[in-house]
This record gives C-alpha cells, structure tokens and sequence, in this order.
C-alpha cells in the first residue's frame, strides 16, 4: 500500500488570496504606470509669446507699456483733469495813481488741443478756443476768465526754444488780435506772412490790428518771445469794406 501525504484542503483559501494579492500589486502599478504617462505633456513654444504690463500703485514704481500694447490701448479725445491750482495774473498799480491793483483769476488749466492742419477763418470772432488755431509748445487753456471773450485764455507762462506759438490763416485783409494786458506781462512776435511786429502785452491796450498788403489768404504766426506771461483771448476778422475803429500796428 503506497504512503502517500494527504492533501490539505485548507491550504487552497490562502494560497489563493496570495496569487490574487500578487496579481492586484502588479495590476495597481501597471495601472500607475498608465496614468502617469498620460500626465507628461510635452511644451512647445508659442509663436506670440506672452506680455505682462505690470501696474504700480506706488510712487516709485513707474512703468511703461510695450509698443503693441499701447497700439491697442483705448484712447479718449477728453483732455486729462488737471490737478494744478488755478493761475492768478496781478497787474499792480501806478505809484503815481490811487487805482486799485486789477487782479484777474484764472480758473482750470487743462492741456490745449493741437492739429497739424486747419481750414483758414472767414470773417468773424473766433474764440482762443476754436481748433482752427494751432497751438505749439506749453500753453495752458483758462476758463471762467473775467472779462474774456466767452471767459476763456490761452496763457504761456514759460518761454521755450522754439517758443511757444499758435498759428492760424484768415481770409481777407485785415486781421484784430485780442488780449488781456497786465504790467507784468511779456512781449510776442508776431507774423503775418513775412512782415514781423512785436507786442508788448504789459501795455494798456487789449488789441493789435494787422493789415496786409493785399486781399487773399494769410498765416499768422503769434510766438511768446519774451519777458512773463502772455496770452490770447479771441481773434477778429472783419468783414470786407467795415472800417476799424483800432489804430493798425505798423511793423
């Protein structure tokens, strides 16, 4: 009779859970494996890159956009506010008079509008306002201006190279130049064509009158030349045939 060991039923349940322990670790791996392949994507560089505009809020940080960015940026034809005071111009007395000082106060100042190009002024007023006059350089534009044509100045305060100059051309023959005279005013050259005349604005007078040669089409150039402040206030042109009251300049 062989003796043969019996077979122990008992040991089936574990050795089992251990084959199918062993074949779940290897699955978990293999299956994290997978998993993490999947994650890895490669990078590739764009071809527009990325910009950052940085915005400070402080005082010393100070920025400047990238020049495709500023193309872009939205813009506004309104004039920034102004956060200066307003500007007051004193004519003091003569010493030899008992007038009182005339002070005249400046409201606003806010940026003067500029064009490259303007059609040229028919008869009429025209206010220092109007965009058919061209204004160069620093000019600050006043309002609620005291007994100025429609409470607005435009004022050069700080003499520059090239000066400060508003430029405009009218149609006819004669033309009437409008200011607010102070004794602490400067002097500006004035152009019309070719032939100069320098007005000292520190004089009583509020008004210059030109006179060209001839009928047509003409330039006028105004330049802050000299001394303190100067200003414009309105523009004349008069009307074929009508006679001016104001003695004309001679160059």
């Amino acid at each position: 009779m062989d003796n043969q060991p019996s077979f122990d039923r008992g040991l089936v349940i574990p050795a089992l859970i251990g084959v199918l322990s062993v074949i779940g670790i290897f699955s978990v791996l293999l299956i994290n494996r997978y998993v993490a392949s999947r994650t890895i994507v490669p990078m590739t560089a764009t071809v527009t890159p990325f910009k950052y505009i940085f915005l400070g809020t402080e005082p010393s940080i100070s920025t400047e956009a990238l020049p495709e960015e500023s193309a872009i940026a939205p813009t506004s034809d309104e004039p920034p506010a102004s956060t200066e005071e307003p500007l007051i111009l004193v004519t003091p007395t003569d010493p030899n008079t008992s007038t009182t000082p005339t002070t005249i106060i400046i409201g606003n100042i806010t940026p003067s509008p500029t064009s490259a190009s303007t059609p040229p002024l028919n008869s009429g007023t025209y206010d220092d306002i109007d965009f058919r006059l061209i204004y160069s350089g620093t000019w600050s534009n006043q309002t609620n201006v005291s007994g100025a044509y429609q409470g607005t100045l435009h004022i050069s305060t700080t003499l520059t190279s090239p000066g400060n100059s508003v430029t405009f051309r009218f149609i006819g023959q004669e033309v009437r130049i409008l200011y607010q005279s102070g004794a602490s005013l400067g002097v500006v050259r004035i152009m019309l064509d070719t032939t100069q005349t320098l007005l000292n604005q520190s004089a009583t007078s509020n008004e210059l009158v030109l006179t060209a040669a001839t009928s047509g089409t003409h330039t006028v150039i105004i330049t802050h030349l000299s001394g303190g402040a100067v200003n414009l206030d309105s523009v004349i042109i008069p009307s074929a045939g009508t006679p001016t009251a104001t003695a004309t300049a001679t160059p």
